[in-house]
C-alpha cells in the first residue's frame, strides 16, 4: 500500500537539519583549504582520493577503486594514467596474478610521501581555523567527530 511519502520525508526534521548543516560545514572546509590555482604536478581531488584509498587498503584492483569513487571507467583510466605517468610515479600498476584481465594498483613510496605532503598542507589550514576554539569547544568537537567517524565506519557507502 503506497502512502505517497518518500523515505526522504520520513526522516526527522532535526536529523535533516543536522545533515544539511554538516554538508555545509564539509563544503566550507573543502573550500577553505583549497590551494588556490593548481600548479603543474599538484594533485587533483580525485587523484588525492585515489591515493588515500590505496593508502588505507593497500593493493587494489582498478575496478574496485573506481566503484569506491563512483566514477566512470574512462575517468578512472585518466586518473590512473596521471598518477602512473608522473616524472616520479605515485602508483604502480601490474597485471593481477590470479586474473589476467584485472590490474592491481599500489602506492609507490613517492606516492605515499606525496599523499602525506598533500594531507599535511590541508590539515595545516584546518589547524589555523581551529586554533581560535577554546579547549572546551575543542573537546566537544573531538567527541562529536569521534561519534560521526564511528557512524561513517559502520554505514555502508
Amino acid at each position: 500500500m503506497a502512502t505517497g511519502i518518500t523515505a526522504h520525508e520520513t526522516i526527522a526534521p532535526r536529523t535533516q537539519d543536522i545533515a544539511h548543516e554538516l554538508f555545509e560545514v564539509v563544503t566550507q572546509i573543502c573550500l577553505s583549504t583549497l590551494r588556490g590555482r593548481r600548479r603543474a604536478g599538484e594533485l587533483k581531488e580525485i587523484e588525492f582520493l585515489t591515493l588515500a584509498i590505496l593508502q588505507a587498503n593497500g593493493t587494489m584492483i582498478v575496478g574496485d577503486i573506481q566503484r569506491l569513487l563512483g566514477i566512470l571507467p574512462a575517468q578512472m583510466s585518466r586518473v590512473i594514467r596521471a598518477l602512473e605517468n608522473c616524472e616520479r610515479p605515485l602508483i604502480q600498476c601490474r597485471i593481477n596474478p590470479r586474473d589476467k584481465r584485472k590490474i592491481d594498483v599500489c602506492l609507490t613510496s613517492h606516492g605515499d610521501k606525496t599523499l602525506l605532503d598533500y594531507q599535511g598542507t590541508r590539515i595545516g589550514r584546518i589547524v589555523e581555523r581551529l586554533q581560535s576554539l577554546s579547549d572546551e569547544d575543542q573537546e566537544d568537537l573531538v567527541r562529536s567527530l569521534n561519534k560521526l567517524h564511528g557512524l561513517l565506519e559502520r554505514t555502508p557507502a
